[in-house]
């Protein structure tokens, strides 16, 4: 079974975290990956940090994901 992540709608330009190359952090991750009704929790989305995963990028203690990383990690892993 594969499991089909949520696409989000085209960028725009003035749209941040939607543009390709940016990074944003776990809540607004999740909004893009995930439709509402079956959004993971962002205590999942830290357990699959802290696993390693998923990619992610901490600048000092802040911590940001790249969301077209993070949907190419998971459809690859995805059997």
């Amino acid at each position: 079974m594969k499991t089909t992540l949520h696409k989000a709608s085209t960028p725009t330009p003035n749209e941040p975290g939607r543009a390709d190359g940016q990074f944003v952090n776990g809540p607004k991750l999740l909004e893009i990956l995930f439709p509402q009704p079956s959004r993971p929790t962002l205590r999942w989305l830290r357990d699959q940090q802290k696993a390693r995963r998923i990619p992610f990028v901490k600048i000092g203690r802040l911590v940001f994901f790249c969301p077209d990383q993070v949907r190419r990690v998971w459809e690859n892993r995805a059997v």
